[in-house]
């Protein structure tokens, strides 16, 4: 008995011996700033998700500074407030990034507040990694929508699913105008323009964002940085984007995504969130707790109005007591791709008596799931 129970362990061994690491494992860690702009992490970290060799993993200030993130192969620094991220990492969390781009060739992605921290931008706490600077940052509150970009030749190379798109739609929310930065070592390419002339925040100046870098990639020494001043991340159809641009920082071979995931046709008009229709938002969010047929108009609304917040409000529909206001914010969800709400339908699936409705759910609940990588 000893002697088999010794040659199955022993063909164990050489099983798991033969087996090879992935080595095409890409480490990325978000920015983690204490809960700063929860969805925005919450946003990136999701849409990583759906690339099958991205391992996503929060980093904060004190992994950078330890040591305990140098394993990490792209940072990725989201949306929120690019002063309160540089003011976390500190003077040595800077020069610690600083020193893993240049001289150890690790990659960097900014998103929207990321971008401000790459740029090299005059009184302003940034890291230098871009070769843009970011101007106009007194009228940094100049509005968010949806709002157009187009691809530069080079784009279309990197990103050959919006290559028909002769206009292309992104979530947008005050992010940096950057121009080349002057005297900078660094010189960007830029991989798509902003369209969109976006000044509906009173005092806000106009034509400051349009035919402004939307995306740009820059060598920087030994390592890589990309730079996007919207949000694809939180962009239903587009949130592959940052993964792609991760694989673009870090070197690693191009991949396809799903056809669930890569939808540039979703959007096909701009939609900046002028006065009147932050009244129709607002007014949509408080009828979530009216009568089912307001609930239901408003979860619709929503989504259709592009609400920056319908991401927070709609998963939590999943738990009202009416069925069809349960079983709509399922399908709103998946639509939206939002994974993180992943938990919450499956509780409410467990939760379904009516065995119909718990089947319908569960269809939901599997197209939610299957928008993740295999």
């Amino acid at each position: 008995m000893k002697k088999t129970i010794f040659l199955f362990l022993t063909l164990i061994f050489a099983i798991t011996s033969c087996q090879k690491p992935n080595n095409n494992t890409i480490k990325v860690g978000v920015f983690d700033k204490n809960g700063d702009s929860p969805y925005c992490i919450t946003d990136a970290i999701e849409a990583l998700k759906i690339d099958k060799d991205i391992e996503a993993l929060r980093v904060s200030a004190a992994d950078i500074v330890s040591g305990a993130a140098n394993d990490i192969d792209v940072f990725l620094f989201p949306g929120g407030s690019g002063r309160n991220e540089t003011a976390s990492l500190g003077e040595l969390g800077q020069e610690k990034i600083i020193n893993l781009v240049k001289k150890q060739g690790k990659g960097v992605v900014g998103i929207c507040a990321g971008a401000y921290i790459l740029s090299e931008t005059p009184d302003y706490p940034s890291l230098s990694l871009s070769g843009a600077e970011a101007i106009d940052i007194e009228h940094d509150h100049r509005g968010h929508g949806i709002v157009k970009f187009r691809l530069t030749k080079e784009g279309e190379k990197l990103f050959p699913e919006l290559k028909e798109n002769k206009i292309c739609y992104s979530q947008y929310y005050e992010g940096p105008v950057l121009i080349p930065a002057k005297n900078s070592k660094y010189k960007y390419n830029k991989l798509a323009t902003m369209l969109s002339n976006v000044h509906t925040v009173e005092g806000a100046p106009s034509n400051m964002t349009n035919n402004k870098p939307f995306i740009i990639i820059t060598n920087v020494e030994k390592g890589k940085t990309a730079s996007v001043v919207g949000h694809p991340e939180a962009t239903p159809g587009m949130r592959w984007i940052i993964p792609r641009l991760v694989r673009i920082v870090a070197d690693k071979k191009i991949i396809p995504y799903k056809k669930n995931v890569v939808r540039p046709d979703i959007y096909n008009k701009e939609m900046l969130l002028t006065s009147d229709l932050k009244i129709k938002q607002q007014k949509a969010y408080d009828n979530l707790i009216k009568s089912k047929e307001e609930k239901l108009k408003a979860m619709k609304d929503l989504v259709d109005m592009c609400a920056w917040s319908m991401k927070k409000y709609i998963p939590p529909m999943i738990r009202d007591k009416d069925f069809e206001v349960r079983l709509l914010a399922a399908k709103l969800t998946v639509y939206l791709e939002r994974t993180d709400a992943i938990k919450d339908l499956e509780a409410a699936v467990k939760n379904e008596t009516n065995k119909q409705n718990k089947n319908l759910l569960n269809e939901q609940l599997q197209l939610l799931k299957n928008i993740l990588a295999e």
